[in-house]
């Protein structure tokens, strides 16, 4: 039985659940890097190299499977069924990354490197997450309802994850620590990949039809992929829901990117990547199962985003203010605000693109859940590799030297892309919802009218 949020718990469950694969790949871009150098010798500028050329093969496959699924028309759905017919693909495809041969040669060891780490993020999890993706417009248009899935998927997803990154080097270790031991781990990681996109399958449904398939049934016009992409152009609240996600998680990747070097250099202690991390878990699923759905309710999903990007500002700006005192206690204090801050920012702005395919149909009559969801993901690893970047070149610039003390300018450079970028990304967060967002007053205008077309079509 439905609940007033449109979805049932199984739903939401399910929805989560799809989200593991996504998990996967966090576990793999925190530790594949230092598998492939220390584990099986291949060399750091090549692995870089095949990761930059992966990233962009990467974007052009998220586009080509939204139009797949846009066009997909089967018993169960139109991106459920994917579900399905991945599951076992993908998760065989991330055990197969860790069957590399280390003995071979440094040609053979990188093409096979090449093949199966793209065979899993290029194919087989690009597709399980785009189709994933497409399924909160299709599941429910209740706005509580998409925030209720949003806050599974983040949980699944970002809590997920580091707990993922957390415990994979302890099991590694207890495996035995060799590459025999990293097999055994993600051969497990296979499985558990299996069974809950499986069970995403089993456990969602997809109840809203489209005004065009109402109207005409199966003979439904099927569009084109330049038709669609033509469709998100026109799509205000698609192109914001695309710059939202893009400057939310650059915050984010930023942090997360150089946290290594802050804990390491600036605050002089590496354990503090583990300990903190872990300190972070508890608030962040607080923030996204408890904090998130009462903010919403109260403040609406605009002034929810201002309440959470606040917060997350507060926690960021008391974390640069640690590397300047050394305080760690200030450094948890703050952890603890952003983990808190995280649901009432990240719930709303997940979304942001299943309003817009609303929106899109009540413009167009044509709802494009797949090519939707396949530009926002392009967009996060665009977000995800810039993030790398700046890194990478801030460290340049400011004189880094590996395993070594780093002079004032390189530890400030450090802290600003830890702590203050972050807060200059979330002020420009809180400026574009404050210029640009009205569909938090036009939802009930367009939902209302969409059910009406629905109506006169009968």
């Amino acid at each position: 039985m439905k609940n007033t949020q449109g979805v049932t718990f199984g739903e939401k469950l399910g929805y989560g659940l799809g989200e593991i694969p996504g998990t996967m790949n966090s576990i793999l871009s925190a530790i594949l890097t230092m598998f492939y150098t220390d584990n099986v010798a291949m060399a750091a500028g090549a692995v870089g190299t095949m990761f930059f050329i992966s990233r962009l093969l990467d974007g052009i496959t998220d586009l080509l499977a939204g139009s797949m699924i846009d066009k997909t028309k089967s018993k169960w759905g139109k991106a459920r069924p994917w579900l399905l017919w991945m599951c076992v693909p993908t998760g065989l495809a991330l055990a197969l990354i860790f069957l590399v041969p280390r003995d071979g040669s440094e040609m053979a060891k990188l093409i096979y490197a090449f093949v199966t780490y793209n065979l899993f993020t290029s194919v087989a999890y690009t597709i399980v997450g785009v189709a994933k993706n497409a399924l909160m417009p299709l599941m429910t248009q209740n706005g509580l309802g998409r925030a209720a899935l949003a806050k599974y998927s983040l949980i699944f997803g970002l809590g997920g994850s580091i707990l993922g990154i957390s415990v994979t080097f302890p099991f590694v270790a207890a495996m035995g620590g060799d590459i025999g031991a990293w097999r055994i781990v993600f051969a497990v990681y296979g499985v558990i990949t299996v069974l809950a996109i499986l069970a995403s399958f089993v456990l969602t449904h997809e109840h809203v039809q489209s005004v065009e398939s109402v109207t005409m049934g199966n003979d439904e016009e099927k569009m084109t992929f330049v038709e669609g992409l033509k469709n998100f152009v026109k799509n205000k609240y698609f192109i914001f829901a695309l710059a939202m996600t893009v400057i939310v998680n650059f915050a984010v990747q930023i942090n997360s990117s150089s946290q290594t070097y802050f804990y390491t250099y600036t605050m002089n202690d590496q354990m503090l990547t583990t300990s903190l991390n872990m300190v972070s878990l508890i608030p962040t699923v607080i923030g996204i199962l408890f904090l998130a759905g009462p903010s919403l309710r109260f403040f609406g999903k605009k002034r929810s985003v201002y309440v959470g990007a606040a917060g997350q500002i507060i926690g960021y700006a008391l974390r640069g203010l640690a590397a300047v005192t050394m305080s760690v206690p200030l450094l948890a204090v703050g952890t603890v605000i952003c983990g808190l801050a995280t649901g009432p920012l990240s719930v709303p702005v997940n979304t942001l693109a299943a309003d817009a395919v609303d929106y899109g149909e009540y413009l167009t009559n044509k709802r494009i859940e797949g090519i939707g969801s396949s530009v926002v993901s392009f967009s996060q690893k665009i977000s995800n590799g810039l993030a790398a970047g700046v890194v990478g070149w801030v460290l340049s610039l400011t004189g880094y030297v590996a395993n070594q003390a780093q002079s004032s300018l390189t530890n400030f450079g450090i802290t600003c892309l830890f702590a203050w970028l972050p807060i200059v990304m979330l002020v420009i967060v809180i400026i574009s919802f404050r210029l640009v967002y009205r569909y938090d007053k036009e939802e009930k205008m367009v939902l209302e009218e969409l059910a009406r077309r629905k109506e006169a079509k009968k």
